[in-house]
């Protein structure tokens, strides 16, 4: 059964809208409550602050970019080559980032500028992210498909950071999303130099 989308998930929706083409420094509560078509003392029926909005969106977006990737890696089956459900997991990402979900792209973009205590708590929701992450790196370097040298948790900080930013910069034209995601993982499982 599908749950029903009441006021609050409409006014969710509109600041993860919001976060995501504003930032959080200019995400205003009365812009939220126009784009969920409610006058702005209503967000306060369904939410105590404005932290605790940007704090629940931000969750949210982190559990569906989670559900996203795993979803498309273990489709592949725990024997998949790791290096492919590697890939999968950057096509995943990218594609959710670039495919319109609104929550994934304000996490991307708001992050850094959430006070630190509420950092602090997001970051502790974002450790089963960050968990499959570190699997699928130490995964691929415990059968030798990838350097052993590289420390995950170092590979991590930088690939997701950059993953991330493609939110910020991407307009459809030239490229799309699967061919973006493709580069990526391109760049990502092969580097950059050619090989002498």
């Amino acid at each position: 059964m599908i749950a029903p989308y009441t006021s609050r998930n409409r006014i969710m929706d509109a600041a993860a809208f919001i976060m995501k083409t504003k930032g959080l420094g200019a995400a205003k509560l009365s812009d939220i409550a126009k784009r969920a078509g409610m006058l702005a003392p209503s967000l306060y029926h369904h939410f105590a602050s404005k932290d605790q909005l940007v704090e629940e969106v931000m969750l949210e977006g982190i559990y569906r970019n989670t559900r996203h990737i795993v979803a498309r890696v273990e489709v592949l089956g725990p024997d998949a080559p790791p290096l492919k459900r590697f890939k999968a997991a950057i096509m995943a990402h990218i594609d959710f980032l670039l495919s319109g979900d609104d929550y994934s792209s304000a996490v991307a973009r708001v992050f850094e500028d959430l006070p630190e205590d509420m950092k602090r708590r997001v970051l502790a929701s974002y450790s089963a992210f960050d968990n499959y992450w570190r699997d699928l790196i130490v995964g691929a370097q415990k059968v030798g498909h990838a350097r052993e040298n590289l420390d995950p948790t170092l590979v991590r900080k930088f690939l997701i950071p950059m993953l991330n930013s493609c939110s910020s910069w991407y307009r459809s034209g030239k490229l799309s999303p699967e061919q973006v995601a493709e580069q990526v993982s391109e760049f990502v499982l092969h580097g950059f130099a050619k090989s002498s």
